[in-house]
């Protein structure tokens, strides 16, 4: 994100933040779907290119997960890059569905580095 405007490093960081903060699941704000990965667009330009997990761990859901592979400012994109993103997603989405606990899910989040509501709206109070 450091080679975005301020104005688009904000724009990000507050869909971001609705997605978390809304009713509705994460998925509904996908606007549309290639090779495996979930396009959010931010405005007609910028697209989060991501993968979106929902209610983990099964049969105890508490979380719902956004993964943020790449972040296309100019929405112009390569098709062949999606092929393989698309293999990365499918990894991650294989790893994320495979939590089995709660522990599991918190554990993850640590050792990815994961931001919550909280850590984005620090982002975007600084």
């Amino acid at each position: 994100m450091t080679g975005l405007e301020g104005s688009e490093q904000q724009a990000i960081l507050k869909k971001i933040l609705s997605v978390l903060q809304s009713e509705s699941p994460p998925s509904s704000f996908v606007r549309e779907e290639i090779q495996n990965i979930d396009i959010i667009a931010i405005s007609s330009q910028i697209r989060l290119y991501s993968k979106v997990v929902e209610r983990i761990p099964r049969g105890n859901a508490e979380f719902d997960i956004l993964y943020i592979f790449y972040i296309d400012d100019d929405h112009d994109y390569e098709q062949r890059d999606l092929a393989t993103y698309s293999h990365e997603a499918q990894a991650k989405t294989e790893s994320l569905t495979s939590l089995e606990t709660v522990l599991d899910v918190q554990e993850y989040f640590e050792e990815m580095n994961a931001l919550d509501e909280g850590d984005i709206q620090d982002l975007l109070d600084a």
